[in-house]
C-alpha cells in the first residue's frame, strides 16, 4: 500500500509593502517581487504613504521593503512608525546612500525592535532580493 506524500507547502513571504519615493524603482520591484512568488505587493511613496498603506491592510505584510531617502517623511521616519506598531515581519532596506548611512539606519531600526534581514543598495538586482527574501524562512 502507497500513500500519498502531503503536498510540499513553502513557508516563504506572500504578502510585501514596498516603499520608495522612485516611480519607477516601485514598478521594477514590484516586478521582482511577483517573480519570486508574493502574490500581494502594496507600494507606497513616502514614509506616511507606507503607514497609512500598512494601517489599511487587513492583512499585515510579511515583508516591507523601505528606501531611506524619500521627500517628506522619510525611511527613518517610516521604521519609527513601524515599531510603534510591533511589526514583527522582515524588512529589507534599499537604498542608493552610502554603506555608513545604511548601518546607521540598520541599527536604527533594531532599536525599535524591528527584524532587518538586509540593506541592499541601489540598483537592486533580484538575486540579492532573493538572497535577503531567504533569509525570513
Amino acid at each position: 500500500m502507497t500513500t500519498n506524500p502531503a503536498p510540499h507547502r513553502t513557508n516563504r513571504p506572500q504578502r510585501a509593502l514596498l516603499v520608495d519615493d522612485d516611480k519607477l524603482m516601485l514598478a521594477v520591484m514590484g516586478d521582482m517581487l511577483r517573480d519570486l512568488g508574493f502574490n500581494s505587493i502594496s507600494t507606497a511613496n513616502d514614509g506616511k504613504a507606507g503607514i497609512d498603506a500598512f494601517d489599511r491592510s487587513h492583512l499585515q505584510p510579511e515583508v516591507v521593503l523601505c528606501d531611506l531617502n524619500m521627500p517628506g517623511s522619510d525611511g527613518f521616519q517610516f521604521m519609527e512608525q513601524l515599531g510603534a506598531r510591533r511589526f514583527k515581519g522582515g524588512v529589507i532596506l534599499i537604498s542608493g546612500m552610502d554603506t555608513r548611512t545604511c548601518n546607521s539606519a540598520a541599527l536604527m531600526a533594531r532599536f525599535h525592535r524591528l527584524n532587518v534581514v538586509a540593506a541592499l543598495s541601489k540598483p537592486v538586482d533580484e538575486a540579492s532580493l532573493s538572497a535577503a527574501i531567504a533569509k525570513l524562512g
